[in-house]
């Protein structure tokens, strides 16, 4: 049994080429150019990157003099409000896994072929072949979080299959011919760490000439892969947490791996189209092949979720460092209130001459008792209790205490402004004494802020699966297709449009539109949904009544009335199934019908038939 393995893509626009003819050698040397001037570009967003992560899980107490350079100074006492920013907007952003759906692309009520190939689409790419930690969801949840916490997430698509050689016998040359067999295949959608990826020197995107992503192999696997000479040039060591051992600032030694790893780069350069293996030390790169798949794109990943892109450079920033200020400010603010809280006690000073009397009340005094006084005289010469003992301004302290905490409220509400939660938070202020209409106003503003990184998310998502579903239509053999998406089991209506569906989406003209939306923090999308199915229902109850009196004044209009009921259907969601049973009953109706007799007409031959049926029983009876 065999198995391979290549990967799917997509971008346009060449900037930097390689010279045709290198060596291996050569190669080498101009991947290790490009890497380097990576390395110098995306310093900065390395490091501030690892310390952001060690910001949001509050690493602060052991982190280094680097890491604090990189963020901010830190405090013993820390309000971390970009938690909380954090993982509410991850929560409004991926409640669960995002539903899919495949739509023909003109939404033409006629065209059943593409309705039944794109009802086959959206079930093969309903189906999650990865294990559990490795599928659709926690790729999408995790490039999220790399989005939010250092600015940059991406995932890339693979395919891979399993095959079987066959051995046959040509009769004309009487010899043996083997032929391979492709058994099972998948397509997989994977998470890649936003330290494992490189791309280009470029001003935008469609600018970017190639993109790597990194990979860490033992030596068996490194030798199985490239050879045992190959395996023998590459360096083995141990992995930090931050990828990268140059970064051991920002690193823990303690969380080294025990593993002993080469790094290889995987380079797609899309200038010639094709793919290089690199390890750095290597005399040569250490394999090269041509596109392996051959789609219309060439990177096997989207354009990732950058933050704060400009058209200077494609380098993201992260939303973090755009806030950071005011997240330092909130936390010496806080930090000074929790000093100062701890000195709001009651202490003072008392006069030692005065005796013991005074330091016994504060000790031993309880409630309803006295303490006696001795030599009365001379401590009532001395002004009594409030000549001899002094207590701490406390009211002073209190004052500076209430004005630290307003300052810092204020600032945390500047902070909201900032970042966007403040619309999220009054968005989310809906109550039952407030009509419906109010409460959808709230929730609808409450994401306006964030609906350009709630788009960037989805369009990130529907990429993801339109490279799948690339793979499946130039892959994919009709039998697993078949298998895949279930399609013995679509409705009786359209089986006989299954041969002609399968012709479509493995013609190389076929194009889809795959849209993926995340779920919204105030489920307005499905009270849409369901507000527009109810209309529909309301229209289509509606003129189905009407549709009966003329059907009954015009005889013959019910196809076309039907055919004006499926053009209406056609645009809805999830109406791809009914369409088929609809286009049955089209069918139906347009069939001649046995015209009536005419009433008096049935009458009369009802008579004559009674007074045949008399003449004979009368003749009978002679």
């Amino acid at each position: 049994m065999q198995t391979g393995t290549a990967i799917s893509s997509a971008s346009n626009q060449d900037m930097v080429e390689t010279p045709e003819g290198n060596t291996p050698a050569q190669d080498q040397d101009f991947w290790s150019k490009e890497k380097d001037a990576f390395d110098k570009r995306t310093r900065l967003f390395l490091r501030q990157g690892n310390a952001i992560v060690r910001r949001f899980k509050d690493e602060s107490r052991g982190e280094t003099a680097g890491e604090r350079d990189a963020i901010g100074i830190s405090q013993p006492f820390k309000l971390n409000l970009f938690w909380t920013n954090i993982t509410t907007l991850q929560c409004m952003l991926f409640g669960s896994t995002p539903k899919i759906d495949v739509s023909r692309e003109h939404q033409d009520p006629d065209d059943d072929v593409a309705r039944v190939a794109a009802t086959m689409y959206q079930r093969l790419l309903e189906v999650d072949v990865s294990s559990s930690g490795a599928n659709l969801a926690t790729t999408l949840k995790a490039c999220l979080q790399d989005r939010l916490l250092p600015g940059l997430g991406t995932a890339r698509v693979k395919y891979g299959y399993k095959s079987e050689e066959d051995l046959s016998l040509d009769t004309t040359t009487l010899e043996d011919q083997e032929s391979e067999t492709v058994t099972s295949e998948w397509c997989t959608t994977d998470y890649v760490h936003w330290q494992d990826f490189a791309w280009g020197w470029g001003r935008t995107w469609s600018e970017v000439p190639w993109v790597g992503f990194r990979s860490y192999l033992t030596k068996d696997e490194a030798t199985t892969r490239f050879g045992e000479d190959k395996a023998k040039e590459l360096e083995y060591k141990s992995q930090l947490p931050t990828g990268d051992a140059k970064e051991a600032d920002v690193s823990d030694p303690d969380q080294k791996s025990n593993v002993q790893k080469a790094e290889v780069w995987e380079f797609w350069n899309r200038p010639d189209r094709k793919v290089y293996w690199w390890s750095k030390g290597a005399s040569g790169v250490l394999d090269s092949k041509d596109d392996p798949l051959g789609l219309d794109g060439f990177f096997p990943c989207p354009m990732p979720m950058m933050a704060n892109l400009t058209t200077t450079l494609t380098i993201p920033r992260a939303d973090f460092v755009m806030a950071q200020d005011l997240y330092n400010e909130i936390d010496m603010l806080q930090t000074r209130i929790s000093i100062i809280t701890r000195a709001v006690k009651v202490v003072g000073v008392y006069n030692k001459n005065a005796g013991d009397s005074v330091g016994r009340m504060l000790k031993e005094g309880n409630e309803n008792n006295l303490i006696p006084v001795d030599n009365w005289a001379m401590f009532a010469d001395g002004g009594g209790l409030k000549g001899n003992i002094e207590w701490f301004p406390t009211e002073e302290v209190v004052t500076t205490l209430q004005t630290l905490q307003s300052i810092r409220d204020n600032t945390i509400e500047l902070l909201y402004q900032v970042t966007g939660m403040s619309d999220i938070l009054r968005g989310g202020d809906t109550d039952q004494y407030t009509s419906d209409g109010t409460n959808q106003l709230k929730a609808k503003f409450g994401s306006i802020r964030v609906q350009a990184l709630q788009d960037q998310f989805a369009q990130f998502a529907s990429d993801l699966d339109g490279l799948k579903a690339e793979v499946v239509s130039k892959h994919f053999n009709a039998e697993s297709i078949v298998m895949q998406s279930s399609a013995q089991f679509l409705p009786q209506a359209d089986m006989d449009k299954i041969p002609s569906a399968l012709e479509l989406m493995k013609s190389p003209d076929v194009k889809w539109r795959v849209q993926i939306r995340p779920e919204s923090i105030a489920m307005m999308d499905y009270a849409q949904l369901k507000s527009e199915r109810t209309e529909y229902l309301t229209a289509t109850a509606t003129f189905l009544q009407s549709a009966t009196s003329v059907v009954q004044e015009v005889p013959g209009s019910l196809p076309v009335l039907l055919e004006m009921m499926k053009w209406g259907l056609a645009g809805f969601k999830g109406a791809n199934y009914l369409e088929g049973t609809l286009d049955k009953a089209i069918v139906m109706a347009s069939k001649p019908q046995p015209e009536e007799p005419d009433p008096e007409q049935q009458k009369l031959q009802q008579a004559q038939q009674m007074e045949q049926m008399k003449h004979q029983f009368e003749m009978e009876k002679i």
